[in-house]
Formats: structure tokens, sequence, C-alpha cells
């Protein structure tokens, strides 16, 4: 699961990615296969309950390697990779897996939609988002469209999106592009503490209420409400549900005469 530019710690259910290549962490002919090895690889352990996702040097990632772009590109293997690529960015998105993308310094491109697959998106007040296709006389990737109309709204997306915008920290907090900014020297801390919360969590309800959080834009208000009735109704007989309940109120000092 080690590689040089694509590194993997696991420990208390946490799988920590980092990406660590040339070129502000380009996704080259280095990094995107261990890449695509290694989230592979986390996405099927049953050990993982959370998945962390970040970069060295400073920065996130630049997105695509522009020395392997234009006419040396390969169209039948970027087809290829980006089918792959594609079904983990699903993966990561509509997963049972918690994901956080910590975000220091640039993420462009491809970066920026891989950020954007998070559940949960922290970053430094280095952080800067650019929107690069649109200048590359390219279309966006990575489920950046789909993630971005999401987070923004649509109005706003395109305004981001056609005119090939840099977004720094501030702006970013602002539009709801990302959900909190954290000193670059503390945010790997902050991070870890967030996804060792998540991890202690059971995995079935982590699961389900990302699962609910995912579904809830796409069908109409009563189907939803018929759906929580229904998984409601199973999980309370967990023992986990008992365990919660129990340890909450012991916490709470409620309960009691």
């Amino acid at each position: 699961m080690e590689s040089e530019y694509f590194k993997i710690e696991i420990e208390g259910g946490i799988a920590r990615c980092s990406m660590d290549g040339p070129n502000f962490n380009a996704m080259g002919d280095k990094m995107i296969s261990p890449m695509m090895e290694g989230l592979r690889a986390v996405l099927d352990d049953e050990e993982v309950r959370v998945i962390v996702i970040r970069g060295e040097g400073g920065n996130f990632s630049a997105g695509a390697d522009l020395t392997i772009m234009g006419e040396r590109m390969d169209p039948a293997l970027l087809k290829e990779n980006m089918r792959k690529m594609g079904q983990l960015i699903y993966e990561l998105h509509e997963g049972p897996k918690p994901v956080i993308a910590e975000v220091d310094g640039w993420a462009v491109g491809g970066g920026f939609g891989l950020a954007m697959a998070s559940d949960i998106t922290y970053v430094t007040e280095r952080a800067r988002f650019f929107l690069s296709w649109v200048r590359l006389a390219i279309v966006p990737d990575f489920g950046a469209s789909y993630f971005l109309t999401r987070r923004v709204g649509l109005a706003m997306a395109k305004e981001l999106a056609l005119t090939g915008m840099t977004v720094d920290a501030e702006e970013a907090l602002r539009i709801g592009l990302v959900n909190r900014i954290v000193p670059h020297d503390e945010i790997s801390g902050e991070v870890m503490k967030l996804a060792g919360k998540l991890a202690s969590r059971s995995p079935n309800i982590m699961a389900l209420t990302k699962r609910f959080l995912n579904t809830g834009h796409q069908v109409d208000l009563q189907t939803f409400l018929d759906m929580e009735a229904y998984v409601q109704s199973i999980v309370i007989l967990a023992p986990e549900h008992k365990e919660a309940v129990e340890e909450f109120l012991e916490k709470s000092g409620g309960g009691k005469e």
C-alpha cells in the first residue's frame, strides 16, 4: 500500500492518505497509479472507518500534470484512467466511509475535484482553489461540476467555472465551498481529531447518515420520510443503540430519580 508519491498511514480506523509528488503534487505518471491503487485499498479495507486526503509540501494538488498534456496525452489512456478515477471519486462521495479533505495551498483542476468529493473540507488560510479547466480549453473533471453546484449553488458555480476564477480560503468559506479554516500549523491535528471522533461512532450509523444526506436532495419529501421511518425502526433494535443511549444518559446525568 506504501508508495513514494502516495503515502497511506492507517491507525485507529483512520486512513491518512497523503499526495507527495513533483510539481505541487500534480497527478501525472508518478502519482496517478499509486493514488488509484491506494484509494482502492483503503475503500476496500474493512478496518478503515474514516479516510483523510491531503497533500504534502504545502499544497493539496495542482491537478493534471501539464507536462504530459496537450498533444503528448494519449486519449485512450486518459479515458481509461478517468473512468477508473471516476469510480473512486464516486465511492469516496457515495460510499459508507466519511471522507475528510485537508487542503493547504493550491487545489487546482482535478485536485479541486478530489477535495470537493469529500464529506468535510478543512482548509488553511493559505488554501487557494483554482478552477483552471476553461483556461486550458478542457471541461471540468473529477466530478467538480457536480460537487460545485451542490456546494455553492448553480449561479455561483457558473461564475467560478466559466471564468476560471481563483478562490482564496476566506471566500471559499463565505460561499460554502469549505467547512472551516484552520491555521496551517494546526490543521493536521484538527483534522485527525475530527477523524478520530468520526471513527469512534458506529460505522453503520455513519454510513446511513451519509447516505441520508446524499439522498435528501434527490427524492421527494414523502419518500424520504418513509425511508427514515423504515431505517429508524431497524437501527433502534441494534445493541449499539441501547449502549449509546445508556452512555448518553450516564454522561448527562439523565434517567435518574
